[in-house]
């Protein structure tokens, strides 16, 4: 679970989800990303950080070059966990302490008359 939530953040942000979607079409150095974006190179960095800690750039090095793209293989997996998310379980999410606050949730009905102002 803490791997797909740190992929969430990692698109989380609207110039890595352009850095993704460029990478996600061809192969850029960092010098041509910052161009692109209109970024310092620092920051550039700064951004493919998150997709090298979820391992999902690839680097064809030429020469003095570095040239990234998305690892499909990688990248597919991430979205698959998260369509999968329907048909997992709490407890194969490690969420149990979850689904055991939804064992013992009291329904609206039974909220509403103990309390004085209602459910919700």
């Amino acid at each position: 679970m803490d791997k797909l939530l740190d992929f969430l953040k990692c698109i989380a942000d609207e110039n890595r989800i352009k850095i993704l979607k460029l990478l996600l079409d061809g192969q850029y150095c960092v010098c041509q990303l910052q161009e692109l974006l209109d970024k310092s190179q620092s920051s550039v960095s700064q951004h493919l950080s998150y997709f090298k800690d979820l391992n999902l750039l690839k680097e064809d090095k030429n020469g003095k070059w570095i040239y990234y793209t998305i690892d499909r293989s990688v990248y597919d997996s991430y979205l698959a966990r998260l369509i999968s998310l329907k048909a997992s379980s709490l407890i194969d999410l490690d969420l149990a302490e979850l689904k055991n606050g939804i064992d013992n949730l009291d329904t609206a009905a039974e909220i509403k008359s103990g309390s004085k102002g209602g459910c919700c």
